[in-house]
Formats: structure tokens, sequence, C-alpha cells
């Protein structure tokens, strides 16, 4: 079981900055900052395969959107906080051995999230902008990892999440995750509690939002993060890490607000 909490601080937006993005875009978004808290329970079916679920709680500080109509700008007020949307998944090692450790994984996105959220206005935002997407969606990635040493490990990833069209016929962009990880063991793991460093990169791609089978000019693009970090066994049953992401590259498509940083910690308990 793990518990894992998300803080994402964005580039500061004032409302007059606002109010030129949107004459220059048609429309723009902002927020200061967001929290996702999400809750993961996992089962080993076998040594190799293991289910699971994932849910969460999406919060955000001082929302706003801007529209340009009839040449004049009016600044909107929202709070899409609320539950997340489920996950199923499964992941499966079909190779182990000196040379590595290979898997596969897939996954199924429910609704079950909240979708109906609405500015101070009455209009229902849209579905990227809610804490669900009211759409079923689908993943599937391939993951390696390699000790070369007892105590010094590599780990690498790729991810791709396929949306379909969720609310207001809005499909949120799909999405591709690519990350390479190294850890160093200064405590070994047989011993508690032990410490481990932890250097990563994260490459994060994004597909153009579409509203009517039409793309969202202000949406997609790529995202790189160097995320230094730390994991920590502090019993045989109870795991702890934490890590720090520094966007290093950014070339978002259309008008977007910019990421600062990211801080992201994590509690997992085995049984």
């Amino acid at each position: 079981m793990g518990l894992r909490t998300e803080f994402t601080e964005f580039e500061g937006i004032s409302d007059s900055k606002l109010l030129e993005k949107a004459v220059k875009g048609g429309s723009f978004d902002a927020v200061d900052r967001t929290l996702l808290s999400t809750m993961d329970v996992g089962y080993g079916v076998t040594d190799d395969l293991t289910v699971g679920l994932t849910t969460g709680w999406f919060e955000s500080a001082n929302f706003r959107e801007s529209e340009l109509e009839d040449d004049e700008v009016n600044i909107f007020h929202a709070n899409p906080d609320g539950l997340t949307d489920l996950w199923l998944s499964c992941k499966y090692r079909f190779m182990r051995g000196p040379q590595g450790h290979y898997a596969v994984l897939a996954g199924v996105k429910f609704p079950t999230g909240v979708d109906d959220k609405k500015n101070n206005a009455g209009e229902k935002l849209e579905a990227v902008e809610q804490p669900g997407s009211g759409s079923y969606d689908f993943t599937t990635a391939f993951a390696y990892s390699r000790w070369f040493t007892r105590d010094w490990t590599m780990d690498t990833s790729i991810q791709y999440i396929y949306r379909t069209e969720g609310s207001g016929d809005f499909k949120v962009g799909d999405r591709i995750d690519w990350s390479l990880a190294t850890t160093y063991q200064v405590i070994p793991k047989n011993k508690y509690p032990n410490f481990a460093p932890v250097g990563e990169i994260n490459t994060r791609y994004l597909f153009r939002d579409k509203q009517n089978g039409k793309d969202e000019h202000n949406s997609g693009g790529t995202i790189v993060f160097l995320s230094p970090g730390v994991r920590a066994g502090i019993t045989p049953h109870l795991g702890f890490g934490a890590s720090i992401l520094f966007p290093v590259f950014q070339n978002l498509l259309g008008e977007q607000q910019e990421t600062d940083f990211k801080v992201v910690a994590g509690v997992s308990y085995s049984f």
C-alpha cells in the first residue's frame, strides 16, 4: 500500500498578465499551485505478476480562466478540487537474470472522479481542468532494471497513455513519459534503516487536447525534469521516498503556463 503527494508550483501569472495572454491567445488558464494526493494498493498474485488500484484527491490554489469574447476579456474563478479517476493496472515481469529485469504494464482508467466543477459564472470547466476527465483511458508501459553492483542500480521505463473523449466532447491529449533513474545504496537494503540517494531524468510529452475533434491551440508540448531525491527503508515493511523535480526544458505549444518546480513524497507499506 502506498500514499503519494505531488506538489506543483507554477510560474506567477498576475491578473493583468492573464488578460494580456487572453488577448493574444483567445483564452488562458492559470493556477498558483496544485496538490495531488494518491493512494495505491497492489497485490502480488505471483512473484512476477502484480495487480493494483490507484485513486486520489486533487486540490488547486487560485485557479483562474480568462476568455476573449466580442473584444472584451473576462476573468472567471473556480475551485476544481475533488476525487480523481480510478486506475486499474497490471504489471508482469517476463524476464529476470544477471542482465537485468524486464517488465510490461497495462492499465485502464475508469471515470469515477469529479467532472462537473463550474466557475463562478456557472460555466462547466473543461475536462483537462477537472479532477476527473469523464473518460475511459488506457496505458501501456515497458520497464527495465539493472544491478551494476550489489548497491548500484539503474531503472528506466517508457509509458504511453491513450485517452478517449470525455465530458463536453473534450479529449485530453495523449501522453508519453520516459524516465531514467540511478540509485546507490549508501546503507545496504538488508539493514534498517537504510538510505539511498537517487538521480533521475524525466521527459513528458503531451499531445494537443481536442474539442469537438479539433486541436486546442494552447495545449500540448514537452517538459524535461532533472530530479534528485532519496529513498529510505525504515523497517522491512515501511519505506519512504522524496524528490524535487526541476524543469530544465519546456517547449509548450501555444500560450501556456510553465512549471517552476515539483516536490514528490511518498510512503509505502508492504504486508
